[in-house]
């Protein structure tokens, strides 16, 4: 009797796999949301042979409809705080969580969905040792980087306001997360992380290989690595460069707010005299907003890349 009940489970699984999975791959995404709205036993069953979830699924649509629907139909399934942060946090066989599926695709509002709804998916590293900021480095734009780091800046900012050293690197092959910017060419991003945490510039690989000698084999980064006439080296030289201020101000904000509760927690105030010498020394070293105030000031005509290298070639040698 129980082995006729374990072969109905399974073909009742297997048909729900066989459904949902086969309206996602034509892009019938309503129609998947909609058996599982009739199917709330079938939501946590796994539907691909890589072990990904329909949440998985729904940020591979590139839309924020089926997902965001997909986490209304979760509450109606009355789950316990601890089982909706599990199912949440579930992982494909790539170690990879929909939040960093979401990262990869580059769905921006899949990206804020999850993490509203569970901001511990930022520190989760897959098979690799990557987190999502860190894939988002190397694959999304630069707005999603922006948005992560700022939506939790405790989940990615150690007290020195550098970035956390799980985000740092992934742990296969040490490589850093300033260089999977550059890898992805996403120049505008490697900027940013560059302003925000100059140190990424003295990171190597298990190689031995810097940032700045794996940009320096890339031809492609440079437009003198292509031929270009005279009008496309115009319009190359007056491409805007959008500058990302808002996430370095919290940054900047968090980092000081840190050095107070440090000084208040030694017992000193800021009046007192030696409340400068209160904490750690990487606080007293530096930290963001030393490290702002310290970058050399970039010809305006300057374009995004050239921007990272000079930022590459000025930063100090850890």
């Amino acid at each position: 009797m129980e082995a006729t009940n374990g072969a109905a489970v399974e073909a009742t699984n297997g048909a729900a796999v066989e459904e949902t999975y086969g309206a996602a791959m034509e892009g019938k995404w309503e129609e998947m949301v909609n058996y599982y709205q009739k199917h709330l036993t079938h939501f946590c069953t796994p539907v691909t042979d890589s072990s990904e979830t329909v949440l998985h699924l729904a940020v591979h649509s590139m839309k924020e409809e089926p997902l965001k629907e997909l986490l209304e139909i979760m509450k109606k399934r009355e789950l316990s705080l601890t089982d909706e942060i599990e199912f949440l946090k579930k992982p494909n066989k790539f170690g990879n969580t929909a939040l960093h599926e979401a990262t990869i695709y580059g769905n921006y509002e899949a990206v804020r969905l999850l993490v509203e709804r569970c901001p511990d998916l930022i520190k989760i590293e897959n098979e690799l040792g990557e987190t999502p900021l860190f894939t988002a480095a190397g694959f999304a734009e630069t707005e999603i980087v922006e948005f992560l780091i700022g939506s939790d800046l405790k989940q990615c900012l150690g007290d020195d306001g550098r970035l956390l050293e799980t985000h740092r690197k992934r742990t296969k092959d040490e490589l850093s997360i300033l260089s999977a910017a550059i890898i992805g060419q996403k120049f505008e991003t490697a900027l940013l992380l560059l302003e925000m945490d100059k140190s990424l510039a003295s990171l190597k690989d298990k190689n031995k290989i810097s940032t700045l000698q794996l940009l320096a084999e890339m031809p492609t980064a440079f437009h003198s690595g292509f031929p270009m006439g005279i009008c496309k080296r115009f319009i190359y030289s007056c491409l805007p460069v959008p500058r990302p201020f808002e996430v370095k101000s919290k940054a900047v904000s968090l980092s000081k707010e840190r050095k107070r509760m440090g000084d208040l927690e030694c017992g000193r105030g800021r009046y007192s005299v030696d409340h400068l010498r209160c904490g750690s020394e990487k606080n007293q070293r530096g930290g963001l907003l030393n490290y702002l105030k310290s970058i050399p000031k970039i010809p305006k005509e300057s374009g995004t890349r050239k921007q990272s290298v000079y930022l590459l070639c000025h930063s100090p040698k850890a």
